[in-house]
């Protein structure tokens, strides 16, 4: 996982997260964000400074405050060069 981590690191200049719902329920809470990475390098086909985008549903499980557990569901957009 860390690896994977630094790889994503060296592949994007920029990301970002915008949370566009949330709802909870006692200990869980749902969440609706779209994620936006701007590549540093090109990946494929895609040129350095292509934008991705997703569409993300996250599920959070708090136990004293603190997270113990997260399910994430991720819809990429199509991936089309510029």
């Amino acid at each position: 996982m860390c690896a994977a981590a630094e790889a994503g690191r060296a592949t994007l200049s920029a990301q970002s997260f915008e949370v566009t719902s949330a709802l909870a329920a006692g200990d869980l809470v749902a969440l609706e964000a779209i994620w936006t990475g701007t590549l540093a390098v090109q990946l494929g086909s895609l040129p350095a400074g292509h934008t991705l985008r997703a569409h993300i549903a996250a599920f959070l499980e708090f136990r004293d405050g603190k997270i113990i557990a997260q399910r994430n569901y991720d819809c990429y957009e199509r991936l089309t060069p510029a």
